[in-house]
């Protein structure tokens, strides 16, 4: 599996950017050395990004958006949440959370700028709260549920291993409530990036995290709920022992974990890898994930949208991008 892993460090070039594609402006970390490049691993075809929503033309910025979330509401508009800051990237002081629509309802006639911030006072859903303990406002993920819609996001807390993940709610995706002053529940290694499912009944709610507070590899977890009031304990969905150890889980950022003909995937983001360097992982169940990664592909902080005809696509966003793009996606 080491050599699953390592080979995709080193992708063939028909994974660059293409001309007109965001390239990110900051240097990334280090990247790992491929050990055996020879070693072969999936391949996705990844199109050319389009640029949905343009954060240049905004007052007083430059502007970008990091971890986001994508949501159709009941009209069949589409709307965008995620991390807003002034460039150049400052996560500790990211405390606000855009809000973009798109009028246009089906994904494959997106185009340049079809995403456009909401009308004030709906630019901003959400605003950290600091006299609730929340010290930043990340990554936000939405998802439909008996006529309103939930939010999870990462509230910070009063240090890393005390990260909070939180709720709120919406009827209409422009009027935002927190369910409740405090967390869902607190976590180590910096937890953050939570993605919510309904299945089997049930809540599932993934994050990343290290394996534990002595061995920290970088990992996802996930917990379930039958009601988003009591959680139960963190289990591993990912345990990445084939990368360096680190403190904040930085080789499985921004999970997201969907269904697609009869087998569940997992993308993170692996910016120590490449700031853009997303790993797609391939599981028989959505509880367990072989630290063998299926493909890399382009993009960070990336999210996944599903056309009505089998259509998918792969988001991308984070400091210098100005603002969120997308490309399509064949051979899942």
């Amino acid at each position: 599996m080491t050599g699953a892993f390592v080979a995709l460090l080193a992708l063939p070039g028909r994974l660059r950017p293409r001309p007109g594609e965001a390239i990110a402006s900051e240097t990334p970390p280090e990247s790992v050395a491929p050990v055996d490049p020879s070693a072969s691993c999936a391949v996705v075809e990844q199109g050319t990004m389009v640029h949905l929503f343009d954060t240049s033309s905004l007052a007083g910025g430059p502007y970008y958006v990091n971890d986001h979330t994508l949501v159709q509401g009941p009209d069949g508009t589409w709307h965008l949440f995620g991390i807003f800051h002034t460039e150049p990237m400052g996560a500790d002081t990211e405390v606000e959370l855009i809000h973009a629509i798109a009028a246009e309802h089906n994904p494959a006639k997106w185009e340049a700028g079809s995403f456009e911030a909401a009308p004030e006072p709906y630019r901003i859903a959400l605003r950290a709260n600091r006299s609730y303990g929340e010290t930043h406002a990340w990554a936000p993920h939405v998802v439909p549920w008996d006529g309103r819609y939930m939010m999870v996001y990462q509230g910070g807390g009063a240090d890393d291993y005390h990260a909070s993940i939180r709720l709120a709610e919406s009827d209409d995706l422009y009027r935002w409530t927190r369910v409740g002053h405090v967390p869902l529940f607190e976590d180590f290694c910096e937890a953050r990036d939570p993605m919510l499912v309904r299945r089997g009944g049930a809540w599932a709610l993934y994050y990343s995290r290290c394996d534990s507070i002595t061995r920290k590899l970088s990992g996802v977890a996930y917990r379930l709920s039958p009601d988003l009031v009591h959680w139960g304990e963190a289990r591993m969905a990912l345990t990445n022992d084939q990368a360096p150890a680190t403190s904040n889980a930085a080789y499985a950022e921004s999970p997201f974990v969907f269904e697609r003909n009869g087998m569940f995937w997992m993308s993170v983001t692996a910016y120590p890898v490449a700031w853009d360097a997303t790993l797609l992982y391939r599981s028989s169940v959505p509880s367990a994930f072989p630290n063998a990664p299926y493909t890399r592909l382009r993009a960070h902080a990336a999210e996944w949208v599903f056309g009505n005809h089998g259509e998918v696509w792969l988001t991308h966003a984070g400091p210098g991008q100005s603002g969120v793009w997308m490309s399509p996606l064949e051979g899942i």
